[in-house]
C-alpha cells in the first residue's frame, strides 16, 4: 500500500467516501423497506435499487481518483529522474575524442621517428592527468556531482520504501 495514502488529507477523503457510501446504502435499504409497506410504490423499489448504485460509483470514482495520482506520481519521479539525469551529464561531459593512429597523417617527416616503432622513444609530449583530493572543498564541479550522487541516492531509497504493484 502506498504510504502516501495515509497522511491525514487522504484519510480524509477515504472517510467521506466510506460515508457516502454507506450513506447509499443506508437509503437503499431504507427505500426497499418503504416499497414492501402497504403505502409502498414501485418509485420506491426503484430508488432502492438506484441508491446502491450511487454507492458503487461513489467507491468507483475515488479508486479511480487514487489511481490517477499514482500515475501523475510517477509522471513527476520520471521527470525528477531525468532532471537529475541532466544534471549529471553537465556535470559529467563525454570525454573528448583520442586521436589514434588512424587520426595521423600519413606522411611523417623524415626527421620524426614512427613513434609505433618499437625500441624507439617517442617524442610526442607527456601529457599528465590533474587529481583533485577528495577532501577538497574547494572544487565546484566536485560538490555538484557529490550532491547529484546524494539526491540519486535519496530517489534510490525512497523509492525502496513504496511498495510496488
Amino acid at each position: 500500500m502506498d504510504r502516501r495514502l495515509l497522511q491525514p488529507g487522504w484519510i480524509a477523503g477515504h472517510l467521506l467516501v466510506l460515508a457516502a457510501a454507506l450513506t447509499c446504502l443506508r437509503l437503499g435499504w431504507w427505500q426497499w423497506e418503504r416499497a414492501h409497506e402497504a403505502s409502498g410504490t414501485a418509485q420506491n423499489l426503484g430508488y432502492s435499487m438506484l441508491w446502491p448504485a450511487f454507492a458503487v460509483a461513489f467507491i468507483y470514482m475515488w479508486i479511480r481518483f487514487l489511481r490517477l495520482e499514482k500515475i501523475k506520481q510517477q509522471e513527476e519521479d520520471e521527470q525528477t529522474d531525468q532532471q537529475l539525469a541532466e544534471l549529471l551529464d553537465e556535470l559529467d561531459p563525454a570525454p573528448e575524442p583520442v586521436a589514434t593512429v588512424e587520426d595521423r597523417p600519413a606522411e611523417l617527416p623524415a626527421d620524426r621517428p614512427n613513434p609505433d616503432e618499437p625500441g624507439r622513444p617517442s617524442e610526442a609530449p607527456v601529457l599528465s592527468v590533474a587529481t583533485v583530493d577528495e577532501e577538497d572543498p574547494d572544487d565546484p564541479e566536485l560538490t555538484l556531482y557529490n550532491q547529484a550522487l546524494a539526491a540519486l541516492a535519496e530517489e534510490d531509497r525512497r523509492r525502496a520504501r513504496r511498495p510496488r504493484r
